[in-house]
């Protein structure tokens, strides 16, 4: 990304920040002169609505040239904010997103955590990327939306491409729709779309955010604990049983 270019963080919220986000956001302002504007816009329900909107003021309201689209429950920091736009260029690489985990439920005792990287199978279904190489830029299908940067020029695009009828010039960047007989989220129509106009979509696998997740604790995460503490508590006896062995010279310390 050239330096001289400019970043508007764009933030969904119910009306709140998590603390540490925030704090995340004051290191960076603080410290990184390519910032231009904050759009932060409020609301519950139906989050692609809000993402359609912070795009449409980004577009209306300011002359910057990237969108940093950023969820208030993760944590980027300076460094990850650096690799993020060090990796961008409104030629090679105008999508760039960076690796957060979506919590999905197995019906386990714990939730499996999903980085939200697709890449599209032989059956042209999309699937997560669960290994890929450290601290380098991929190539993606699909991502989500909770840490990406987008150049101003694919939101340009994706209007010149709206559907005229019922998107316009507010809502023809993300949408929730059956697609297939499956539910697709904002997120992934979003990737459909700009695949479809002939972008390449990038992740930075070393800009690692970390997610706030909530779920509720029951007896069965005691019990799956249980079994770890009891191993601890086993394998502590025997250094202990050993140790005093060794110390009484009744077995010699394995060198």
């Amino acid at each position: 990304m050239d330096l001289r270019e400019k970043i508007t963080i764009g933030v969904c919220s119910p009306g709140q920040w998590h603390a540490m986000f925030a704090t995340s956001m004051i290191d960076i302002a603080r410290s990184q002169s390519q910032l231009g504007q904050l759009i932060s816009l409020e609301g519950s329900g139906v989050i692609s609505r809000l993402r359609n909107q912070v795009v449409a003021t980004f577009l209306e309201k300011t002359t910057d040239d990237w969108l940093l689209q950023i969820d208030t429950d993760q944590i980027i920091t300076v460094e990850h904010f650096k690799k993020l736009i060090a990796a961008a260029d409104k030629d090679e690489r105008p999508i760039v997103s960076g690796i957060v985990h979506a919590a999905w439920d197995t019906q386990n005792v714990y939730p499996e955590p999903v980085p939200c990287v697709f890449k599209i199978g032989e059956d042209t279904g999309l699937y997560a990327m669960h290994e890929y190489p450290e601290d380098s830029i991929v190539e993606i299908d699909a991502a989500g939306t909770g840490c990406i940067l987008i150049h101003r020029s694919v939101f340009e695009k994706m209007r010149e491409h709206q559907d005229k009828t019922n998107e316009g010039d507010l809502w023809c960047f993300y949408r929730d729709m059956p697609i297939n007989q499956a539910w697709v989220g904002e997120d992934i129509f979003f990737s459909i779309r700009v695949k479809a106009m002939g972008y390449k979509m990038y992740a930075h696998t070393g800009v690692q955010l970390p997610h706030k997740r909530s779920y509720w604790l029951t007896r069965e995460h005691h019990k799956d604990y249980a079994k770890y503490g009891k191993a601890r508590h086993q394998s502590a006896q025997q250094d202990i049983e050993i140790a005093n062995e060794i110390s009484l010279g009744i077995k010699e310390e394995k060198r």
